[in-house]
């Protein structure tokens, strides 16, 4: 394999969806998808973010795809945002394969945002058969890890040569990449499909994984609205109480640097009535996964 893939790293947002929770607990375990493992060959190496996600979507539905699928996603990514010759980002492949497989096969889907640094989220969406959409920074020396003995073990920082999208998998309580070269084989290991031997956290903190991944679910074709809705509610409370967090923090710097008793009082006070509400928001969140995870399907 040429090292000339190349994906315009995760592309995430703060309005993006994310798996977290109460939801990432009610996610529902998907019971034939570790049967077979599909392949497919992509075709151009700037079209890795489109392979990557289409097959995560096959496992998904556990339908194999035609050359034609890929054909029209790739063409579709023309008319949407890309240009000759440009790579783009994980995250828009992924809702262009959402459309792609509503449009073929009327089927409602969703994608969710994880970070590459939660190594038990992670584990907990795999090890139910979903396959990840992520993406990886390497190198040569990254490729001659893997092609060592079919596997990569090692996680050290390095420059980077190119971004790669592929698929993460769990199988035997092992973690696999799914690379979209089909049955290729270097020094006799298949290196289209390798294990990943290091936590995906330190692959990230190490720089050779990127921050985020995303999985693709089925969700109940109704009430796109109140599904979107209460995603924002979701993302708003993350965001205060992010803020709330550093407000508590701060107020508590000024309790240890102040001698005033009076300001030390009101510090203490409004630090009271900040935790009362972080645990409000705490329980609020908590209910608005359980309502989103009720939108999940087979």
């Amino acid at each position: 394999m040429t090292e000339k893939n190349w994906c315009l790293w995760d592309g995430h947002t703060e309005k993006d969806r994310k798996l977290t929770g109460e939801m990432l607990e009610e996610l529902p375990t998907l019971e034939l998808q570790d049967q077979k493992i599909f392949e497919y060959d992509q075709g151009n190496s700037l079209d890795c973010t489109i392979y990557s996600a289409l097959w995560a979507c096959s496992d998904l539905l556990n339908i194999e795809l035609t050359e034609d699928h890929f054909k029209e996603a790739v063409k579709e990514s023309y008319n949407r945002w890309r240009i000759p010759w440009e790579w783009r980002y994980t995250k828009e492949a992924v809702e262009l394969a959402c459309d792609m497989i509503y449009k073929r096969f009327k089927i409602k889907l969703a994608y969710y945002r994880i970070p590459n640094w939660f190594d038990d989220d992670i584990h907990d969406v795999i090890s139910k058969n979903y396959s990840l959409c992520t993406s990886f920074n390497g190198n040569a020396e990254y490729k001659r890890d893997r092609i060592d003995n079919g596997r990569i073990d090692n996680s050290h920082k390095w420059p980077f040569t190119y971004w790669h999208a592929v698929c993460l998998i769990e199988r035997e309580n092992k973690k696999f990449v799914k690379d979209n070269y089909k049955g290729r084989k270097e020094n006799g290991y298949f290196t289209n499909i390798y294990e990943i031997v290091p936590k995906i956290s330190t692959l990230k903190y190490d720089g050779c994984w990127q921050n985020y991944s995303y999985v693709i679910v089925k969700i109940k074709d109704e009430k796109e609205e109140d599904i979107k809705r209460l995603n924002q509610m979701k993302n708003a409370i993350d965001q205060i109480m992010e803020d709330t967090d550093k407000v508590i923090k701060e107020h508590s710097a000024m309790w240890y640097l102040t001698n005033d008793k009076v300001y030390k009082d009101e510090l203490h006070d409004a630090n009271v009535l900040l935790r009362r509400m972080q645990e409000r928001n705490k329980k609020k969140k908590e209910d608005i996964e359980r309502e989103l995870s009720k939108y999940f399907t087979m």
